[in-house]
């Protein structure tokens, strides 16, 4: 989708002043939901609606489907609100035509042998980001004229692999795990080995092998002394969930280099943003930054849940899993009240269970904080009669998770701002099926 930097100003905007009157809810903490009374902190009308509502009518509001609920109409206008300024999630990728060798079997891309050469060693999620992020990349490739890319966290190199050795790219790999550059080293070898049994010497010979670099990235300069070979000095950067600050940082190596001629960035982790200082991560565009455009921590850690997995169980009523928020908040406040500076401990993280007891849960739970629980009749008693709330619990994670998506928009926007201010191209698509990869949009900028 491209935008006019006007368009992009109105709309963060806008989501900013929406983000502004919610952030109470935005920073309520699923853990504090006891300590602190969360469910009082509703509008009235609000409690009185969602008390008796079960969990499945929110679901399905929250995916935009029919209901037969009387909402408050604050509530309703809000999420109208949501909807109308957020961007679209749902996947419309299509791909571009190219000029490909489409007869020549004598290749890793159409031999039919090596169909699956590139999924071994890869699960399901990462075949499907890889996939759609290749194809992506190929077609902005062709479009900029350029046939060289570097991929930034680039990981065990599954990413360079297809894009060097079927797709017939330059391409090279930044990690800074010296493990995984040595794996990806390794099955570079082990893929070799199983193309020389199909391909004949010469396609062999013209195999584009990917480079791997091992480097710890603290500054988009260290990009510029980067060992590249001749045939790289014009490149595009990848950058597959890049965390926290990473992709900043590639934008602005992106926007401050003539050479790099595009750019196709998916961020992640936004909880994890530098929010201010010189190298902050957010806000990155100068309009943003004149604006009131603080996200807190826990607003940008939300923004980064499975929003449609999460209404998908509530609508199918499988929310039952989803107590152990419940048990997780009931036994804080035991936590706190036996010592305030136990707030927030480190827990064990525990899958809930139906046949699980509280008991069970808060023993197993507190093993690494080695404190010994409550044996008094009344603490457990207090315990019981929170987790009989659950769905209160259940329901005001899922309104702020409702706004969510405005937090993702906010921060992605700023990041399309920064690269137009700069008057140069750039988009933001939603490619991934956001069913298996939530943070689903490519950030793609070019200079043409």
């Amino acid at each position: 989708m491209r935008y006019q930097k006007e368009c992009v100003e109105t709309i963060l905007e806008m989501c900013l002043k929406v983000i502004r009157i919610y952030d109470w809810l935005l920073d309520l903490y699923v853990l504090d939901f006891f300590v602190d009374d969360h469910w009082n902190k509703l509008p009235v009308t609000w409690r009185r609606t969602f008390e008796h509502m079960d969990p499945q009518h929110l679901g399905n509001i929250l995916s935009n489907r029919p209901s037969n609920q009387l909402l408050p109409l604050s509530f309703l206008a809000l999420i109208k609100t949501v909807q109308a300024l957020t961007l679209p999630r749902e996947s419309t990728f299509k791909k571009g035509d190219s000029k490909k060798e489409s007869n020549n079997l004598d290749t890793c891309k159409y031999h039919p042998r090596l169909k699956n050469l590139f999924l071994k060693h890869v699960k399901l999620k990462k075949r499907h980001e890889i996939s759609l992020m290749a194809d992506v990349v190929v077609d902005t490739a062709l479009q900029s004229g350029c046939n060289s890319v570097i991929d930034f966290g680039s990981g065990l190199g599954h990413l360079v692999r297809v894009l060097a050795y079927r797709d017939d790219m330059n391409a090279a790999g930044i990690e800074c795990q010296t493990q995984l550059t040595e794996e990806a080293r390794k099955l570079d070898l082990q893929l070799e080995y199983t193309v020389k049994k199909y391909l004949s010497p010469e396609a062999i010979a013209k195999l584009r092998r990917p480079l791997h670099f091992n480097v710890t990235l603290s500054s988009h300069q260290q990009l510029l002394s980067l060992p590249l070979p001749a045939s790289m000095q014009n490149y595009g950067l990848i950058g597959l969930h890049p965390c926290g600050d990473l992709g900043p940082l590639l934008l602005k190596h992106f926007v401050e280099s003539p050479n790099i001629k595009f750019i196709c960035l998916v961020g992640c982790c936004f909880m994890k943003l530098t929010c201010d200082g010189p190298d902050q991560g957010y806000p990155m565009s100068k309009f943003v930054m004149s604006l009131d455009s603080k996200l807190s921590f826990w607003s940008r850690e939300i923004s980064c849940h499975a929003i449609e997995v999460y209404c998908e169980r509530l609508r199918k009523g499988n929310y039952g899993d989803l107590k152990i928020h419940a048990y997780r908040a009931a036994l804080e406040r035991i936590l706190v009240e036996h010592d305030p500076k136990l707030r927030h401990a480190p827990v064990r993280s525990i899958k809930h269970s139906d046949t699980m007891t509280f008991e069970k849960y808060c023993y197993q739970a507190i093993e690494r904080v080695n404190l010994p629980l409550p044996t008094s009749p009344a603490v457990w008693s207090r315990g019981h009669a929170d987790l009989a709330q659950w769905r209160r619990v259940v329901v005001v994670y899922t309104l702020r998770l409702a706004l969510a998506p405005l937090v993702e928009t906010v921060v992605l926007l700023d990041r399309v701002l920064y690269v137009l201010e700069r008057n140069l191209s750039c988009e933001i698509r939603p490619v991934f099926d956001p069913a298996l990869s939530p943070r689903n949009h490519i950030i793609i900028a070019k200079r043409i």
